[in-house]
């Protein structure tokens, strides 16, 4: 996942979360990476336009983004 978090934060390219919170519930996350730390990552995230902070022990997986968001034209 190390890699993953490289890549984000020198390529300013999205990547996919799915992440474990306090309360057992999963979540999925597009985001970011703005800041790497031992403890967990600094993001923004593209669906709640805001800057989020995630465990790292918490994240589950992580992959970079398969589809491309925007308008498909017939």
């Amino acid at each position: 996942m190390n890699c993953l978090f490289i890549y984000s934060l020198e390529n300013k390219l999205p990547i996919d979360l799915i992440y474990m919170n306090d309360a057992g519930e999963l979540t999925y996350r597009a985001v970011i990476i703005r800041k790497i730390t031992v403890e967990g990552i600094l993001t923004f995230d593209i669906g709640k336009q805001q800057l989020r902070s995630f465990k790292r022990a918490n994240i589950l997986s992580a992959a970079k983004q398969r589809r491309k968001r925007g308008v498909n034209y017939a």
